[in-house]
C-alpha cells in the first residue's frame, strides 16, 4: 500500500467515524440545579402554575418532576418539569409546599424524600408550620400504611 493510499484509507475512516458518533444519541443536558432546601418566607403567594407537555421518557429509571414556582429571593420564578433520576434506589420526588401564613407563605422547596430541608427556628415556631407539619406527618404514615398493605398482600400470594 502506498503512502497516498494510506492517508486516504485513514482520512475515509475518520470522516466514516465521525458521521458515525454524530448519529448516535447525544446524552441529555445535565437537570438543572436543585434550589436551596431551606424553608423561607415570602411576601406573595405563587403565579398559577403553568401547563406542560412532557417529552418522550428517556429512560426506564426516569421519573416525571413537575414544572413548580420557586421563591429566588424577591419573586417567583418558574422551574420548568423535567425528567429526572432519583436522587436514590427508593427515593421519590416532593412536590413543593406553599404553607399560607400571617405575612405572605411559607415556601418549602421541591426535593427528593432523602434530601433534608432545613427549617430555621423562626419558622418552625409558627403556628401554620406547626399544622403544616402535622399534616405532612399524617400523609407519611399512610404511605407507610399503604407500602406495609402492598408488602402483606405480596407475602401471602
Amino acid at each position: 500500500m502506498t503512502l497516498k493510499a494510506l492517508r486516504r484509507t485513514i482520512l475515509a475512516a475518520t470522516v466514516l467515524g465521525g458521521m458515525a458518533a454524530a448519529a448516535l444519541p447525544q446524552p441529555l443536558p445535565p437537570p438543572p440545579p436543585l434550589p436551596g432546601l431551606d424553608v423561607r418566607v415570602t411576601t406573595g403567594r405563587p403565579p398559577a402554575l403553568r401547563h406542560e407537555r412532557r417529552g418522550p421518557r428517556p429512560g426506564r429509571d426516569y421519573v416525571w418532576v413537575s414544572g413548580f414556582w420557586h421563591w429566588g429571593g424577591g419573586r417567583w420564578d418558574w422551574v420548568g418539569g423535567r425528567w429526572d433520576r432519583p436522587a436514590a434506589p427508593d427515593a421519590y420526588w416532593i412536590t413543593p409546599r406553599y404553607v399560607r401564613s400571617e405575612r405572605g407563605y411559607i415556601y418549602e422547596p421541591g426535593h427528593w424524600s432523602t434530601q433534608t430541608v432545613i427549617v430555621g427556628e423562626d419558622i418552625r415556631a409558627r403556628r401554620e408550620w406547626r399544622k403544616h407539619e402535622r399534616q405532612h406527618e399524617r400523609e407519611l404514615e399512610r404511605e407507610r400504611d399503604r407500602d406495609r398493605y402492598r408488602d402483606r398482600y405480596r407475602d401471602e400470594r
